[in-house]
């Protein structure tokens, strides 16, 4: 997931797409401004364009990431400077990512850290 999050900081999203299954979910559901589901590798590209078109700078820096069976949950510092608005963003929020033999799945935001563990403790595969 350290990669997937280096790739959309370096604005490589193809190299993010490389990560992730084909049938991979991108759930924004949770943020405040325009919250829509994206589905599949155009998916992920039509994501990232809309962020292309709204911030003029815009990183996900990893400070946690817990492991818990086949989930990760990245608890991130993001920063963002709006295209044209100059509005600034800086806050933590989460990313769940759901993984199998190394490969992205799918990947649910949270505006709330603690929201995003809670949620992977729930789903995680009991053994």
């Amino acid at each position: 997931m350290r990669r997937a999050l280096e790739a959309l900081n370096a604005g490589d999203v193809e190299a993010f797409v490389t990560l992730c299954d084909g049938d991979f979910r991108l759930d924004m559901s949770d943020r405040v401004l325009n919250p829509a589901v994206y589905e599949g590798h155009d998916g992920i590209r039509a994501f990232y364009a809309e962020v292309l078109d709204v911030w003029e700078s815009f990183t996900w820096e990893p400070i946690e990431m817990h492991e818990l069976d086949n989930l990760v949950v990245a608890v991130l510092h993001s920063r963002g400077k709006g295209r044209g608005s100059g509005l600034e963003l800086d806050r933590h929020s989460a990313m769940l990512w759901r993984v199998d033999q190394g490969r992205a799945l799918s990947l649910t935001f949270y505006r709330d850290p603690d929201a995003a563990l809670a949620t992977a403790r729930d789903q995680a595969d009991p053994e």
